[in-house]
Order: structure tokens, then C-alpha cells, then sequence
């Protein structure tokens, strides 16, 4: 993975006598609106490793997580067969032989998208567009398999917003939510529909129903996209982006020209009246096809060499194929496990139980050996690219903890401990 200090130049974001007391605005911040829906008494499924603190997941009667019983459930009486059926002919639907692109891919260059643009142009006969929003630092590694997809004849539309802009909201997301990556998962989302609009594309397709694969909301499960209707709660946390920016702009993040920059638009989804309007529709190819993630990275790997991690599995985890695209990616992740008691390490053996990759006693001791490991590795550069000093970042961290005494307890020498930890 290429370091930001090898080939990126990034200078302060604030006057040195603007002082942000970032800690304080993580405390008293109210975009995070998961975190008051969460039960405070932390049960862990008894099929898998994930627990009841991932922001609307179901558990049943029998202790058992919602994505467990969709497994069973698409294992045993799904049929696929018809799925497929109704698959081509959504396809065939939108299919265009007059030089134009049929179907757009949400695509950061990773294993999953890599495979639906491929699958799409070779198996099923369409023209599909990659459309990428650029990640916050590229990783060499990242940027190599996108090369590669590109190379494997699959066209691709790479869009980088303005970067000092995304930086400003890459740290709101971090001190309000708890998620730096706000300013790349928003943009991911949303930006797929402004080139449909742009470029009279009616089809897009991502990748699986989250909610529906890793646990969480279960009100979308039968229904072969997301509403948009539903976004702002299952993508964003329950806060839309200009509210955030107000809050920047008003505290001394953003600055006042800021607010026009015309790349601000593409972090939020076009009116859902205009995309109704233009007849633009938002399909799962998991909903149709069975969703393996390592059945991705087999195909990817097979089809136009992408490769995994060349330092080896990526921090916090024992994973080396997902996730590779963005240096800042590991801090992602241990927001999560700060927030939610849930690190990279679970959130990867979780699936992988279910698909018959591990066992639970493997991921269990995986989860122990991982899960609470912090990205060490990239801290500095991370710090670089947020603009905050080491106390900064801390007091932001430790803010969050406090927002979850049901998960951390702290001692008297002042280090913090995560109450409860999956058992054998």
C-alpha cells in the first residue's frame, strides 16, 4: 500500500487560530442516530459471531441473527432458478444495441463490483458502465485491480470530488457519526444516479442487500432493490449530508464558498421525484443471484488478476481480499468496533460461518485474535489526511465510548475496556 507522504501533499485544512474543540462537538452530537436504538444488553447469535449492537439487526426467539435465518432461507427455499428467469428479463428489459450503456455498477474497484460489471458484459450480453467514486487515499493495491478490471474490457467513469471538500466532510463524518468514511459512501451511493440522469441510463445495479446479508433491517428483504425512500436511515445514519455540511460550515470546517462548490451536489442522491420521473431504477444482483463474497474473489482472480493484500491479511482481521481500495479504510472499521463492540474480524467471520468457510469455534478465536487490534500501521497518514493531532483523534474516540457505557467501562489508570467478548 502506497503512504500518503510518498506522493500527496496535504495542507492544513483550518487557520492555525481556528481551534475545533472536536471531542466536545463528538459528545454533543446528534447525526449519529443509531446509537439510542440499540439494546443495551449485548447478546451475541449463537450461529454466527455477530451481536445484537449492529444498528437494526433482528435477533429471533432462538437467539439466532436475522442474516443466519436469510441463509437458511435463500439455502433451502429460494428459487433461484426463478430468480434468474426474472433476472434476463429485467435485463432484456434495458439491453441497448445502439452503442450506448445499458446498466450502470456502482464500483470502487473492489472483488464484488469487479465481478457483477464483468458478469454483466460477459455472461449476460449488456454494456454496463463502472462508476466510481474515488477513494479518499488510493492504495497501490486498489489502484492495480482497477486497472485490471478496466484492462478486462469493462468501460469505467472515475469521478474525484473536490478533495479539500471531501477531507472537511471525511472529518465531520468522523467527529459527528463515528464513519470518516461518510465522504466515500455517500458519494458511492449517489453519484451512480447523477451519471444515470446525466447519460439516460434507466438501470442500476449494485451489489447485495446489506442489510439483508450481514444483518439488519429486514423490511426490504423480499424486494429486489432499495426504496429511496428508505436511504437516509439504512446508509446515513439517519442524517443527510446538508445537514452535516451546516453544521461544518456554522462550527468552522467549511468555509462559506465552500457551500457552492459544484461537486458538493454528487454526496446526496438527486430528488426522488426526478428519478422517478426519468424512470431510474435501483436493482440488487444479489437478489437474483446467490451472494458469495469469496465465490467474488475466486471469479475477479480468475477472470482479470486481482490480487489480495501483498503485506498479507489486512489489519484488525485475518482477511486478505476485501476491503484493499482505500489506505483509510482499517479506521473505518475500528470506529465500528468502538461504537459498536464490532471489529473488522467479526464482521468478516460472521459471513463466513454462514457460507461454510469456518466453523464458530474458528471465528471465535479468530475474533479473539483480531478484532481489537488498532491500524496502527497507517496512523500517521490517517492523522495527515483528517488534519487532527494524536489527543484530537483520542478525544474523539473516547467521546464515543462514553456514548456506550453499556460496552466500555474505564479504570481508574484511565484505559478503556470492552465489557463483553464472545465465548466459546
Amino acid at each position: 500500500m502506497a503512504k500518503i507522504g510518498n506522493y500527496l501533499f496535504l495542507p492544513e485544512l483550518h487557520k492555525k487560530n481556528v481551534k475545533i474543540p472536536y471531542g466536545e462537538h463528538t459528545k454533543n452530537s446528534v447525526f449519529e442516530r443509531q446509537l439510542h436504538l440499540l439494546p443495551q444488553e449485548v447478546r451475541f447469535c449463537k450461529k454466527c459471531v455477530m451481536s445484537n449492537q449492529r444498528p437494526r439487526i433482528v435477533f429471533d426467539e432462538e437467539n439466532v441473527c436475522g442474516a443466519c435465518r436469510w441463509w437458511e432461507e435463500k439455502e433451502h427455499f429460494v428459487d433461484w432458478d426463478l430468480r434468474q428467469k426474472e433476472f434476463i428479463e429485467l435485463l432484456n428489459k434495458y439491453r441497448r444495441n445502439d452503442g450506448n450503456f445499458d446498466v450502470i455498477v456502482p464500483c470502487s474497484g473492489g472483488k464484488d463490483s469487479g465481478s457483477i460489471a464483468h458478469k454483466l458484459k460477459y455472461q449476460y450480453g449488456m454494456n454496463p458502465l463502472t462508476v466510481t467514486w474515488a477513494p479518499l487515499v488510493y492504495t497501490d493495491i486498489g489502484f492495480q485491480n482497477m486497472q485490471n478490471m478496466q484492462f478486462s474490457g469493462i468501460s469505467s467513469h472515475v469521478f474525484t470530488p473536490n478533495r479539500t471538500l471531501q477531507r472537511k466532510i471525511s472529518k465531520l463524518g468522523l467527529i459527528l457519526i463515528g464513519n470518516h468514511f461518510e465522504a466515500f459512501g455517500r458519494g458511492q451511493v449517489s453519484y451512480a444516479f447523477h451519471v444515470a440522469l446525466d447519460l439516460g441510463i434507466k438501470l442500476i445495479m449494485f451489489g447485495e442487500n446489506g442489510e439483508l446479508e450481514y444483518g439488519g433491517s429486514l423490511k426490504n428483504k423480499d424486494k429486489c432493490g432499495q426504496p429511496i425512500e428508505d436511504w437516509i436511515e439504512l446508509y446515513h445514519k439517519g442524517s443527510n449530508t446538508k445537514e452535516i455540511v451546516q453544521f461544518g460550515y456554522e462550527n468552522g470546517y467549511i468555509e462559506k464558498n465552500e457551500l457552492n462548490d459544484p461537486s458538493l451536489k454528487y454526496f446526496s442522491p438527486p430528488p426522488a421525484d426526478e428519478l422517478i420521473k426519468n424512470d431510474v431504477e435501483f436493482h440488487w444482483f444479489g437478489y437474483y443471484n446467490k451472494w458469495m463474497p469469496q465465490e467474488n474473489f475466486y471469479y475477479v482472480a480468475e477472470q482479470y488478476g486481482f490480487k489480495t493484500n501483498p503485506e498479507g491479511h489486512s489489519e484488525a482481521t485475518y482477511n486478505k481480499y476485501a476491503s484493499l481500495d482505500d489506505l483509510t479504510d482499517p479506521f473505518h472499521y475500528y470506529l465500528s468496533y468502538i461504537k459498536f463492540g464490532i471489529g473488522r474480524a467479526t464482521s468478516d467471520a460472521a459471513h463466513e460461518i454462514r457460507e461454510g468457510h469456518l466453523d464458530r469455534d474458528e471465528a471465535i478465536a479468530l475474533v479473539h485474535r483480531y478484532d481489537h487490534i488498532f491500524p496502527n500501521k497507517y496512523f500517521k497518514e490517517f492523522l495527515q489526511y483528517m488534519d487532527m493531532t494524536d489527543q484530537e483523534f483520542w478525544d474523539v474516540i473516547n467521546a464515543f465510548r462514553e456514548h456506550r457505557p453499556n460496552l466500555w467501562k474505564q479504570s481508574n489508570n484511565g484505559e478503556w475496556k470492552l465489557k463483553y467478548q464472545i465465548s466459546y
